[in-house]
Order: C-alpha cells, then sequence, then structure tokens
C-alpha cells in the first residue's frame, strides 16, 4: 500500500510517510489535505516556536500588532514597562475579540461588547457595574488576557503554545549562526523597512517552506528572465554550485549560493561590510563572504532571502534581505506576510535601495513573487486531485551524500547548493511532530 493511500488510518499512514522520506519519497497529499492540517494545527502549531514579529514593529511603550499562530489571534505589544509581552486576543468574558486593528499604540484594550478593560500587559483593570452587578466579587486578577510564552533572537520574536516547550535557544539548535546573515548585517542589527505586505494565496505553506528551504534547482527555469535580462548574478552554468545546510532533527534549512568570482560582501555599501568584521564571527565571514543568495527557513514557517538584484538590468545589483511567513488557514490556503529587513545602521539612501529591489523582486506583485506563486498554486491544486493521492514525489537528489567534514558552520552541511538533502530534514521533522502523542 502506497504511503500516500488515504484509505488507511493516519496513524500507519504517518509511519509509512516517516520511512518513505528517509528513503527519498514524500506523498503528494501532505500539500492539500484537511486531515493532514488538523494534525498540523493540533500538533505542529501548537507544539513549535512560532514567528510573531519583529521587535523593531513596536519599538515604543503601547505598541502593538495583532498576529497569529494556528488559527489563535494574538497580540503582541509593548507593554508601558518597555516589555514586550503577548496574549491571545479574545476577552475572558464572552470570548470577544478584543483588539480588530493590525497595528497600532494604546495603553488598553477595551472590550467592544460588555466593556472589559485590559492593559496591554494582560492585567483586567475594568468591568462595568463591578459593585452593582458582581457584588465586588469577581477576581480580577484570575481573569486576565491569557498570556503567551514569548523569546527572542536578535529582534525575532517567537511564541509558542506550549508551555513545556525547550527554550528557543535550544529549538533553534545552533541555526542561529546562519540567522546571523540575515539579523546583524550591521553593528546596529536589523529593523523592518515599512509596515509587512500580506495576503491569501490558494497554495499550501508547507510548498513555500520548502522552497525557502534552499530550493535553488527552480530559480535557472521559474525565474530564468533574471538570468537572461541581467537582473540576478548567476548563470545557469554555475547556478548549483554553493552549499546547503541543515540542523539535523530540528527542520531549520539554509540554501547558500555561490558565484564563482563574485568579490565577497558584492552588493553591500563598504560601511556596512566594515561593520560585519565586527558583528560577524570569523567563521560566519568565512562562509558569508562568498555567498551571492542566502535562502532559508526557521521550521516551520519562517523564512528568509538575501541576495543582490538589479534595479536597472545589467548594473550591479544591490542586497535586499527579505523575511516572510507561511501563515496557514486551510488545506490548500495560507495568508502570506512578506517584509523588507535593513541594517538599522545603514544609511537612508542604501535601505530605500534595498527597498526598491526587494519590492521589484519579492514584493506582491514582484516578478520573482509571481513566478513563485504562479507555479506553488498549480501544485497545490494538483496535489487535490483524487489521482494524485496516491502519487509520491522525489526527493533523491544527495541521497546518501557525505556531509563536509571541514565545513566552519554548525549543522549538516553538503555540496552542492542544488539538492533535496535540505528537504528530507524538512519532512523527517515535519512527520515526527505529527506523529507524537499528545
Amino acid at each position: 500500500m502506497s504511503a500516500a493511500d488515504n484509505s488507511q488510518g493516519i496513524t500507519p499512514m504517518l509511519a509509512e510517510i516517516r520511512e518513505g522520506i528517509a528513503q527519498g519519497r514524500v506523498p503528494a497529499r501532505i500539500f492539500n489535505d484537511q486531515e493532514i492540517f488538523d494534525l498540523e494545527r493540533r500538533k505542529l502549531f501548537g507544539k513549535a516556536w512560532c514567528f510573531l514579529a519583529h521587535e523593531s514593529e513596536i519599538p515604543r511603550p503601547g505598541d502593538y500588532v495583532t498576529r497569529s499562530i494556528a488559527d489563535n489571534s494574538i497580540i503582541v505589544a509593548r507593554d508601558e514597562h518597555g516589555n514586550i509581552c503577548a496574549h491571545l486576543n479574545m476577552c475572558r468574558h464572552r470570548g470577544n475579540m478584543m483588539c480588530k486593528s493590525e497595528m497600532g499604540n494604546a495603553s488598553h484594550f477595551r472590550c467592544s461588547y460588555h466593556g472589559w478593560v485590559y492593559k496591554n500587559s494582560g492585567e483586567l483593570v475594568g468591568v462595568p457595574y463591578f459593585k452593582e452587578g458582581y457584588d465586588t466579587r469577581l477576581d480580577r486578577k484570575q481573569w486576565g488576557l491569557v498570556e503567551v510564552r514569548t523569546e527572542s533572537y536578535a529582534g525575532l520574536v517567537f511564541g509558542t503554545l506550549d508551555p513545556q516547550a525547550p527554550s528557543l535557544d535550544e529549538y533553534l539548535g545552533g541555526f542561529q549562526f546562519y540567522l546571523d546573515i540575515y539579523l546583524k548585517q550591521g553593528l546596529g542589527g536589523s529593523e523592518v523597512h515599512g509596515p509587512p505586505d500580506h495576503w491569501v494565496a490558494e497554495t499550501d505553506w508547507k510548498i513555500c517552506a520548502e522552497n525557502f528551504s534552499g530550493d535553488g534547482y527552480h530559480t535557472p527555469v521559474a525565474h530564468q528572465f533574471g538570468f537572461h535580462l541581467g537582473y540576478f548574478p548567476s548563470s545557469g552554468a554555475t547556478h548549483s554550485e554553493g552549499w546547503a545546510v541543515h540542523i539535523p532533527g530540528k527542520g531549520h534549512s539554509i540554501g547558500l549560493g555561490h558565484t564563482p568570482g563574485m568579490p565577497p560582501f558584492f552588493g553591500y555599501p563598504d560601511d556596512l561590510v566594515e561593520q560585519m568584521h565586527e558583528s560577524l564571527s570569523p567563521q560566519q565571514l568565512e562562509v558569508f563572504s562568498k555567498t551571492r543568495t542566502a535562502v532559508g527557513s526557521v521550521f516551520p514557517n519562517l523564512s528568509f532571502l538575501i541576495q543582490p538584484f538589479s534595479l536597472v538590468p545589467g548594473e550591479p545589483g544591490v542586497r535586499f534581505c527579505t523575511m516572510r511567513l507561511w501563515h496557514p488557514l486551510g488545506p490548500g490556503r495560507m495568508e502570506m506576510w512578506s517584509w523588507c529587513l535593513v541594517p538599522k545602521g545603514a544609511s537612508d539612501e542604501y535601505k530605500e535601495e534595498a527597498y526598491k529591489a526587494y519590492t521589484l523582486a519579492f514584493g506582491q506583485a514582484g516578478t520573482f513573487e509571481q513566478d513563485d506563486f504562479e507555479n506553488w498554486t498549480k501544485v497545490t491544486r494538483a496535489a487535490g486531485g483524487s489521482l494524485a493521492q496516491g502519487l509520491e514525489f522525489p526527493y533523491v537528489m544527495g541521497l546518501d551524500r557525505p556531509p563536509l567534514e571541514d565545513w566552519p558552520g554548525p549543522g549538516h552541511a553538503v555540496s552542492p547548493y542544488v539538492t533535496d538533502t535540505n528537504f528530507r530534514n524538512l519532512w523527517g521533522t515535519w512527520a515526527d511532530y505529527l506523529a507524537r502523542e499528545d
């Protein structure tokens, strides 16, 4: 029986999926399936550390944004003492949504139904008719907003619904080494440049997460215009060069594309390169100075891309960085969130050039973005077809290839850049989460 045969129960099917992944086979069904989505909502997004916000989105006391983990709306706020906190966006009285705005500044949130009032730190401080109706018997300390556990790394705020989850540091498991290429492009760290773009797409979140775990294989085909017209500093002849790295058992992965002959840190202004020699370790400098494209993902659904891109075809490119969240809404449906990250200490001129490059390539109407979603939507639709339910995809590229012994960073590193090695680790971790006991 095929691993993708949905006539069997979900438990034996997951066991067969895990066995198939080790052999380089992944069922098409996982990319558009209600039963798989229900499991992900409970066993994956209910347990993992999930990205909520960048600290630079809420720089002042009272600033807040509303985000989600699975189907839970979360208020992420900086309280009056400057601390970042996260709470379920639900009034404890009758469950109404407390905050209906995506972002803003408020010291308190007042429910629009019966008027309960909470501080932005989650404490219940106002109850209409407290004396007349409740006879002062309601213990307000017991009825604050439900707190969501948060931890941060280099400006990234993550939350988890699992009080027993390991620390964020343990969860990342050494992937911080690679995150720093996006987050420490200067001594001041990174910041968002403008509000995020977000939109709904008929695409399964996992297809996107896999692509941004280091899929350099698609680039010369899906984005061939970038090569032919001179937007992208690579060629089909050498595009496979570079490295793929993952953290075994964690699901975090990165692809590091390399263009022979490209100057170190091509596309950055000189002052930022000087700062990176202080913000990064010698081992990170060795890896990142040779990197043209760094495309990576923090498991399960937060991704990054950094690469030089030419605003005018044929002219030297500028480095831009995009951070994106693939938020699942249902089987084969997601909400896409996309930010432009810039070095906090960079000049305004560089920040604006980087933002233009990001918008041209990976904004909502960006050229690369349109290429990708055209393909991803078609993959999702096909995966939901009845005949596709019993099919599998091959993930055998680089199978059994030994890791590099002299790699200066953590994790399992292989060369070339074009390989399925990272994806097998991604799907193995994903299947492990879904197979765990509640």
